[in-house]
């Protein structure tokens, strides 16, 4: 796809990079959080307020920190599907905030602790929620770049400083081009390793333009 088509398609379309499924168990699809419609009393699917003992087809509420860490359903968005009440997957949450399917499972990645020493970590669910929690939802984002690179020159270029989890590299070199985003930087070391593990570090040509990691 052409450049100006990408920014064609953002430009009418914000949300193209939005894709708020919901997967069941069983690995298929199910409908997206809204109201019932056609749908079947076993297929909808409602936010559910802990704190407050609502329901609501259409809004939840967002994702709250928790002081003493740990796990609490008034703090976490959840949903009923049917009889069942559970938290958002991973996943769910990827697809919420616009990302590519297992964008932040990276399986096992390396750690370097405040000793100095490096240990392997795996990707354990709590990394990745705090990472996406964390993140930039991309659609909005997808509209604000385009018209940014609308105003740069013919092949422009782009830095991201606390990245995360390399959502605004993402979307910068799907409008336009790899290589295009020249380096990413950020302070947390998994959302560094998802960035890296998505965008590899290369030698740069010019000793000038260092990659920040």
């Amino acid at each position: 796809m052409k450049r100006a088509e990408r920014f064609a398609q953002t430009m009418t379309r914000p949300f193209l990079l939005c894709r708020a499924l919901v997967t069941t168990s069983g690995g298929g699809v199910t409908s997206t959080l809204r109201a019932a419609n056609d749908k079947t009393t076993a297929d909808l699917v409602v936010a559910v307020d802990c704190r407050n003992c609502a329901e609501s087809p259409e809004v939840t509420h967002t994702l709250q920190a928790k002081p003493g860490g740990g796990q609490s359903l008034n703090y976490t968005p959840c949903i009923r599907q049917g009889l069942f009440v559970r938290r958002l997957t991973p996943l769910e949450c990827e697809r919420l905030q616009g990302y590519p399917d297992g964008w932040t499972d990276i399986g096992d990645w390396t750690k370097t602790d405040k000793k100095g020493k490096t240990c392997t970590v795996s990707s354990a669910d709590s990394l990745r929620y705090k990472a996406l929690g964390n993140s930039i939802a991309l659609p909005p984002w997808a509209y604000v770049l385009t018209r940014l690179s609308l105003c740069a020159a013919e092949e422009p270029t782009m830095a991201s400083l606390f990245d995360g989890i390399g959502g605004f590299p993402l979307i910068w070199e799907w409008l336009n081009g790899k290589g295009s985003c020249l380096w990413a930087s950020e302070i947390e070391d998994f959302p560094i390793a998802v960035t890296k593990e998505h965008f590899p570090e290369e030698a740069p040509e010019d000793d000038d333009l260092i990659p920040l990691f």
